[in-house]
C-alpha cells in the first residue's frame, strides 16, 4: 500500500520523491528520465533513482518515444476557451436570424466575419452544445448576450429566406425547408461527413435515429452537396 505523506501542497511518494498533486513533473526531471533511458538504464531502475513513480516513468518515455514531445501537456484550465461571450452572442445571432444554419455553416461564418481564426475556432460539436443551452432559454437567445462592435444582420440569402410558413401554399410548387433541432442536425452532420450521399440503408437508419422521413434524408444529402 503506498503511503503519501501531505506536506504543504508537496506530498512524498513511496520512493520518497516528493511531488505536487495535480502538477506534471519538472522539466529537468522529464530530460533526466529521457537521459536515462537513452543511456540504456531501464524504466523501474529509473523510478527508484530519480524517485518517481514507474508509471509515471513509463508514460513520459513512451509519450517521448511517439511524438519526440518532453514538455507536460497542458494543464487542466489552462487551454483558452473559443466560445467566448462575444463568439456566443454572434452564434446565437446567426441562429436566431436564421434557423436552418447548420453548425458547420455558423463555424464557416464566424472565420469570414474575423471574429475567430481557422485555429481557433469553436468546434461543430462545442457550437452544438452552445446551440442547445440556447435552446432550454425560454426568451430568444440573443437578447441578453453583448454582441461585438460592428456585427450586424447576415447578409439574407435564398437559404435563411426558406423558413417554413405557418401553413401550407398549395400549388405554389415551393419546397419548405426543414428546420432541424440541435440533435438531429448533429447526426446528420455526422453521418455526411463520413460520406455525402449515404447509401439506402444508411438512410433507413439516420431516418429511424432522427425521427425524420426517409426523403427529408435524401433531400438534405443533395442541399449538403450544393
Amino acid at each position: 500500500m503506498e503511503e503519501v505523506v501531505e506536506t504543504g501542497i508537496s506530498s512524498v511518494n513511496q520512493l520518497g520523491g516528493l511531488f505536487v498533486n495535480g502538477r506534471p513533473l519538472p522539466l529537468d526531471t522529464r530530460q533526466q528520465i529521457v537521459q536515462l533511458a537513452i543511456s540504456g538504464m531501464r524504466p523501474c531502475d529509473i523510478s527508484r533513482s530519480l524517485k518517481v513513480s514507474n508509471g509515471c516513468v513509463s508514460k513520459i518515455l513512451g509519450r517521448y518515444y511517439r511524438t519526440g514531445v518532453l514538455e507536460p501537456k497542458g494543464i487542466g484550465g489552462s487551454k483558452p476557451r473559443l466560445a467566448t461571450p462575444p463568439v456566443v452572442a454572434r452564434i446565437a445571432q446567426l441562429k436566431g436570424e436564421c434557423p436552418a444554419l447548420f453548425a458547420w455553416e455558423i463555424q464557416r461564418q464566424l472565420c469570414v466575419e474575423g471574429l475567430c481564426t481557422q485555429d481557433k475556432t469553436p468546434s461543430v460539436s462545442s457550437i452544438n452544445r452552445v446551440l442547445r443551452a440556447l435552446q432550454e432559454d425560454q426568451r430568444p437567445p440573443w437578447i441578453h448576450l453583448r454582441l461585438p462592435a460592428g456585427l450586424g444582420p447576415i447578409p439574407r440569402t435564398p437559404h435563411c429566406d426558406s423558413e417554413a410558413p405557418r401553413g401550407p401554399h398549395p400549388g405554389t410548387g415551393h419546397r419548405n425547408r426543414t428546420i432541424f433541432s440541435p440533435g438531429q442536425a448533429e447526426a446528420l452532420e455526422k453521418e455526411f461527413q463520413r460520406g455525402q450521399y449515404p447509401d439506402s440503408v444508411a438512410r433507413g437508419k439516420l431516418a429511424a435515429a432522427t425521427s425524420l422521413p426517409e426523403d427529408t434524408v435524401r433531400c438534405s444529402s443533395f442541399s449538403w452537396k450544393i
